[in-house]
C-alpha cells in the first residue's frame, strides 16, 4: 500500500451501470486511490466507442474496455493488461434486431441480407458472427455488413477475410442512423448490445422468446460472454503495484452493492441468470466458466481471420490480480 497521506489519482473511463454506481457516487472507494470515474467521451451511442479510443489511445489510464479490442491491442503490444473484472457480459441471442415486418425467423434467413454492428470488430459483433457460424451454419460472407464506427486504434491493420464485404452506412455514421436505417428496410437487421430496442415501434429481436436459446446455449457450452474487461497501463501498476488490490477490492465491493441501483427488469434477469448459472454468476474473477468464455473469444476471432493464432488466457491479465 502507498506510503502518506496524499492518495494516488486515478482517472478510469467507465460506463455508469449498477455494478459500477457506487463508485461514481463515492460511497464505495478504493483506499489511497482518488479515482475519477469518466463516462463522458462522445455523444450518443457513439459514446462507448470513443471510451475505448481513449483507453488505447492512452489518452486516458485505463477502464471498461472492448474485450475484442482490447485482445487485438495487447496482440499489437499495446501496454494494457487486465483485471479479472468483467464489466459487461450477457448472452448475445438476444442482440440480432431486425425490422417487425421482414420475413426473418431463424439464423439461416440471414444469408445475403444485409446486417449492421456498430464496429465490425466490436465484442458483440464478433459473439454474434460465431454464434451464428457454429451454431447455425451462417458464416460472416453470407452476409453484407455495414459498420458505423471504424475499428478501435489500429484494429484494421488486420482486415476481415477478402471475402468479407464491409462498408460504412451513409453519413450520419452514427449507431442511430444504422438502427434508423433497419427500420426503414434498408438494411435488414442489426447486432447491438443494447435492450430495450425490441420496444421501438418497427423492430424485434430474431430470437423470440430468447432466454430459452441461451440457456439451452449455456447448458451445452459452459459460456456466458464477456463483453467489456478492466484494463489499466502496465507502467501505472509497475509503479503502484500496490493499486492493483486496492482497485480489485473496490470494484467487487461495488458489485456487491448492485442490486440497490438496479430497475425491476435488471433484478429480473439477474434471477433469471442465477437459476441458470449458479451463484454469483457475474463473479469477478478467472474462473472456469469466465476461462471457457475467453477461449471461445480467441478462437472467434481466429476462425474470422482477425488473429492468427492463438494466446493464453493468463497472458491478458496482471498476474497478481489472478491470486488475489
Amino acid at each position: 500500500m502507498q506510503s502518506g497521506s496524499q492518495p494516488f489519482s486515478l482517472t478510469l473511463g467507465l460506463a455508469r451501470t449498477p455494478y459500477t454506481q457506487a463508485l461514481f457516487e463515492g460511497s464505495v472507494q478504493p483506499q489511497g486511490i482518488f479515482l475519477q470515474c469518466q463516462e463522458d467521451f462522445s455523444s450518443g451511442l457513439d459514446n462507448v466507442g470513443a471510451r475505448h479510443r481513449a483507453i488505447i489511445q492512452g489518452e486516458i489510464p485505463g477502464g471498461e474496455l472492448s474485450t475484442s479490442s482490447f485482445i487485438l491491442a495487447r496482440l499489437r503490444g499495446v501496454p494494457l493488461l487486465a483485471l479479472p473484472v468483467f464489466l459487461a457480459r450477457g448472452f448475445r441471442h438476444r442482440s440480432i434486431y431486425c425490422h417487425r415486418d421482414l420475413p426473418l425467423r431463424h439464423p439461416a434467413d440471414l444469408k445475403g441480407k444485409r446486417v449492421t454492428a456498430h464496429r465490425y470488430n466490436a465484442t458483440t459483433a464478433l459473439w454474434v458472427r460465431g454464434l451464428l457460424h457454429n451454431e447455425y451454419g451462417v458464416r460472416p460472407e453470407m452476409m453484407e455488413w455495414y459498420v458505423a464506427e471504424p475499428d478501435v486504434g489500429e484494429e484494421a491493420r488486420r482486415p476481415p477475410p477478402p471475402d468479407v464485404k464491409v462498408r460504412f452506412i451513409p453519413e450520419p455514421r452514427t449507431r442511430e442512423h444504422a438502427l434508423e436505417l433497419v427500420e426503414e428496410g434498408k438494411i435488414d437487421a442489426a447486432f447491438e448490445p443494447y435492450g430495450g430496442l425490441e420496444e421501438r415501434p418497427k423492430l424485434r429481436r430474431l430470437f423470440d422468446p430468447h432466454r430459452e436459446v441461451e440457456a439451452d446455449y449455456f447448458r451445452r457450452s459452459g459460456v456466458f460472454p464477456i463483453i467489456h474487461t478492466l484494463v489499466l497501463r502496465e507502467g501505472i501498476a509497475a509503479e503502484q503495484p500496490w493499486i492493483l488490490e486496492s482497485l480489485l477490492r473496490a470494484l467487487r465491493q461495488a458489485r456487491t452493492l448492485a442490486e440497490r441501483y438496479m430497475t425491476e427488469r435488471e433484478r429480473d434477469e439477474a434471477r433469471w441468470e442465477e437459476r441458470l448459472l449458479g451463484d454469483d454468476p457475474r463473479a469477478y474473477r478467472l474462473d472456469g466458466c469466465a476461462r471457457k468464455t475467453l477461449e471461445t473469444l480467441i478462437q472467434y476471432q481466429q476462425q474470422q481471420g482477425l488473429i492468427q493464432k492463438g494466446l493464453q488466457v493468463e497472458g491478458l491479465f496482471f498476474p497478481e490480480s489472478l491470486k488475489l
